[in-house]
């Protein structure tokens, strides 16, 4: 009979494995409960640390905690690598916001105006800016700025790094999707199942669908210096070196469902909007295309603390496209909560703010 652990955790996303090895920390006996369902958000993330450059912090608490995650980022990155043994791939040489054409640039100006105040400035730069600092920059790219406060992180390493430092302390991975609360017995329970998390309690956490390409440059030549933020006839586009020889492009959004099939529209705009800003990307191999669904909220901003009318059960959800980022954050205030009662938790994030998936969708 398998024994009842200290801790159980639904979700083998980041933020999941995040809480586990802090538990894990602590001396406590720690399952994790994940099946790798084809649009798991973690297994699919580009790794952006942005909250500079990043636009859609809808709340002044959201952009708080944003911050105060990136701040933790490099202590966090040094003591998961320490504990593994396995490196991140944790850069910290900034992210370049670059846009394709004068009117992008009159654009990407307005996507940050609303941030005044709350954030460390961007560098502005003109055209011969950009390129100083990324060659590979196409001749058309009219200007933009330099985050120097945002970082990157190869996500996949992350979270293999995770559980190789849970399991190093004893963490227990089960291999099995949860469908009910009921179904696991433990002293602490948290759900951190992304999309999933509504199967396990009702609250109005839907998926939308990101789509990524993996390039792969054949003739293994120089690859981008830095992250980069776009915005290419008004559309926005992620790219960030891989492993030396590989190119990460991101940013579609789409209300899909759980549809997780790539889509060849969203292949193409991608592809157009990365060879418009880097043209040597022409010439790379498509080497993946992968769908990840992000936990969305009506009100965008995480949904995080006790269940409301279950003893013993917590969430952590609905972090939509800044799971990574705000990994290391949660992951401390959720395992404070869970073990000593200590809520540290923004209150905007409360789970009590939703009285029910039906009437929160209805007003």
């Amino acid at each position: 009979m398998t024994r009842r652990p200290d801790v159980a955790v639904i979700g083998g996303g980041v933020i999941g494995l995040a809480v586990a090895w802090r538990c894990a920390q602590r001396g406590l006996d720690v399952h994790v409960f994940h099946d790798e369902i084809p649009g798991t958000a973690s297994a699919v993330a580009p790794g952006m640390l942005a909250p500079v450059s990043e636009a859609d912090f809808p709340d002044p608490a959201l952009l708080a905690f944003a911050h105060e995650a990136r701040r933790a980022w490099p202590a966090f990155a040094a003591e998961l690598a320490a504990a593994s043994g396995i490196d991140l791939g944790y850069a910290t040489d900034g992210l370049l916001l670059v846009a394709h054409s004068a009117e992008d640039r009159a654009r990407l100006a307005g996507m940050y105006a609303f941030r005044e105040g709350y954030d460390v400035p961007c560098e502005s730069l003109d055209a011969d800016g950009l390129r100083a600092r990324e060659p590979l920059l196409a001749p058309e790219c009219r200007g933009g700025g330099f985050a120097t406060e945002d970082h990157h992180v190869d996500a996949q390493r992350v979270r293999t790094a995770l559980r190789a430092a849970g399991r190093a302390l004893g963490v227990r991975y089960v291999d099995r999707r949860v469908r009910s609360l009921d179904e696991v017995c433990a002293g602490s329970v948290l759900v951190a199942a992304g999309a999933w998390s509504p199967e396990l309690h009702e609250w109005p956490v839907t998926p939308v669908r990101g789509q990524v390409v993996l390039l792969r440059d054949p003739s293994k030549g120089p690859g981008l210096r830095h992250g980069i933020r776009g915005v290419v006839r008004g559309e926005p586009v992620y790219l960030a070196g891989r492993d030396g020889h590989e190119t990460v492009v991101a940013a579609t959004l789409d209300h899909a469902g759980f549809d997780v099939r790539p889509s060849a529209r969203a292949t193409e705009s991608l592809l157009r909007k990365a060879v418009a800003l880097v043209p040597a990307l022409a010439g790379h191999e498509v080497a993946a295309t992968r769908v990840g669904l992000r936990p969305d909220t009506p009100d965008h901003l995480p949904v995080m603390g006790p269940v409301p009318g279950r003893s013993g059960a917590y969430v952590c959800t609905g972090h939509y496209r800044h799971g990574f980022l705000l990994a290391p954050v949660a992951a401390d205030l959720m395992t404070a909560l869970m073990l000593g009662g200590t809520d540290g938790i923004p209150a905007a994030f409360a789970p009590q703010r939703f009285r029910s998936t039906k009437e929160s969708t209805s007003r």
